[in-house]
């Protein structure tokens, strides 16, 4: 069972033991606190690295959305009409010299 305390110098050895054990728990328990404190610190600083990357890659997106997809929108508008125009152009020409070799062939039929 337990063991009695025979001498005064016994009593102060385990209470000396005792007063060691405790500081040695309080010194590990303030490491622990220290190693918390120390990994909320790294995780905030992942946070806050997280959200200025959030951030920048909010004002691409705004830039891409408000200023060069519409500029390229408008760009592939004028492009196509562009195309159009000449196309139209083009076939206006083609239908005026088929009607010019039509006009050349009936002229070298009555001649």
């Amino acid at each position: 069972m337990g063991r009695t305390v025979t001498t005064v110098a016994e009593g102060a050895a385990i209470l000396g033991m005792f007063s060691v054990a405790q500081a040695a728990y309080s010194a590990a328990k303030g490491a622990i606190a220290s190693l918390t404190l120390v990994q909320a610190a790294e995780i905030e600083t992942t946070m806050k690295k997280l959200l200025d990357e959030i951030e920048k890659t909010k004002r691409r997106v705004n830039a891409l959305e408000y200023v060069l997809i519409p500029s390229l929108e408008q760009s592939i508008k004028y492009i196509t009409m562009k195309l159009d125009e000449n196309e139209r152009g083009n076939l206006t020409r083609l239908m005026k010299v088929k009607d010019m070799m039509i006009e050349q062939a009936r002229q070298a039929m009555n001649e």
